[in-house]
C-alpha cells in the first residue's frame, strides 16, 4: 500500500490527505481540474504526481487506477443540496467505485460525512448510498465519517468577514469539530493498516460545542464584537430543503456518540479549536475581514 490517488486534491481534506501521505514515504497521485493552480503547484513543489482531470473523466481513472495501490475519495463539494445534487453525487460516487473494481484497486477509503446513515431517510440517494455500496462490494474499504470542519467557519456563509457568525445549526445543541489536517493526518494511518480498518465505518471528530461556545471562543480570539446571527428553518426550507431537513434531524436527534477510545488509540492528539484558531484560524478570519473591509 504505497501508491495512493487522492482525489479532491487541492481542497482542504484532500491536500491535507496528500503532504501527510507524502510525509511518510507514500507516492501520492493528486487529482485536480487545474494543475496550474497555485494549490497544485504546492502539491507538485511537495512531491506529488498530479493528474489533470476529475472523477468523470473516465479513461484518466482508467489509466491512473492501474497504477495505484489505494483511493482516498473524496467527491466534490455542494453547498447549495437537493435532491438532483445528492443523486448525482451517489451516482458519481459508485461509478468511480466500480471502476476501481474493474481496475484492480487494491483498496479504497471513503471520506462521506457525520451520521449519513441517519439521513437516509430524507436523502435516499446519497453517501450512504456510496458508503453501502464499498462495504458489499469485492474492494478491501473503509468509510470515515468527518465531524463539522473548522475550516469550513471561512465559508463566506459564516459571515465572519463582515464580524458576524450567521449560525444555521440549532443554537444550543452541541455537534462535533474536527481540522482537516486531522483527517489527512487519520486517513494516513488507516493506509499504513488498511487491512486492520477494512470494512469498519468510522465516526471521527473531536471536542463537541454549542454555536454560542463557538462565538466565545471567536470573540475572545478576536478580542472584538461578532454579531450572532440564528437563521430561522423557515430560511432554511427556502434556500435547501435537505440542508434544513438535516437540521431538523439534528435538533432532534442529535449525533451518534464518537467512539473516542478508538480514535486514540491510533491517533491520541486532536487538535483543539483553539489550537486551530491560534495555529491558522484566527488569521485567515483576519484576512477575511480586510479583504471585505476594503
Amino acid at each position: 500500500m504505497k501508491r495512493i490517488l487522492v482525489t479532491g486534491a487541492t481542497g482542504n481534506q484532500g491536500s491535507a490527505t496528500v503532504y501527510e501521505l507524502l510525509k511518510n514515504d507514500f507516492e501520492v497521485f493528486a487529482l485536480t481540474r487545474n494543475t496550474q493552480s497555485p494549490e497544485a503547484e504546492r502539491l507538485k513543489e511537495a512531491g506529488a504526481i498530479l493528474i489533470k482531470g476529475d472523477l468523470e473523466d473516465i479513461d484518466v481513472l482508467k489509466e491512473v487506477f492501474k497504477k495505484v495501490d489505494g483511493l482516498y475519495l473524496v467527491l466534490p463539494g455542494v453547498w447549495v443540496s437537493s435532491q438532483e445534487t445528492d443523486e448525482k453525487e451517489a451516482e458519481l460516487g459508485i461509478q468511480t467505485l466500480k471502476l476501481a473494481e474493474e481496475q484492480g484497486v487494491k483498496f479504497v477509503l471513503y471520506s462521506s460525512v457525520l451520521a449519513s446513515d441517519k439521513q437516509d431517510r430524507f436523502r435516499p440517494k446519497f453517501k450512504f448510498t456510496i458508503e453501502k455500496y464499498l462495504l458489499q462490494s469485492t474492494l478491501q474499504g473503509t468509510v470515515l465519517r468527518p465531524a463539522s470542519f473548522m475550516e469550513n467557519l471561512l465559508l463566506p456563509s459564516f459571515g465572519l468577514g463582515d464580524n458576524k457568525f450567521i449560525n444555521p445549526l440549532p443554537e444550543e445543541t452541541a455537534i462535533s469539530w474536527i481540522t482537516t489536517k486531522d483527517i489527512g493526518t487519520f486517513a494516513r494511518i488507516i493506509f499504513q493498516n488498511y487491512t486492520e480498518f477494512n470494512g469498519k465505518t468510522i465516526d471521527f471528530g473531536g471536542e463537541l460545542f454549542t454555536p454560542k461556545q463557538i462565538l466565545e471562543f471567536l470573540k475572545r480570539e478576536l478580542n472584538q464584537p461578532i454579531e450572532f446571527v440564528q437563521v430561522p428553518l423557515e430560511i432554511l426550507y427556502q434556500q435547501s430543503e435537505t440542508f434544513a431537513k438535516l437540521v431538523e434531524m439534528v435538533a432532534n436527534q442529535g449525533y451518534d456518540p464518537i467512539d473516542s477510545d478508538l480514535i486514540s488509540s491510533w491517533l491520541p492528539k486532536l487538535t483543539s479549536f483553539e489550537e486551530w484558531l491560534d495555529n491558522t484560524g484566527i488569521e485567515k478570519i483576519r484576512k477575511l475581514q480586510s479583504s471585505v473591509s476594503k
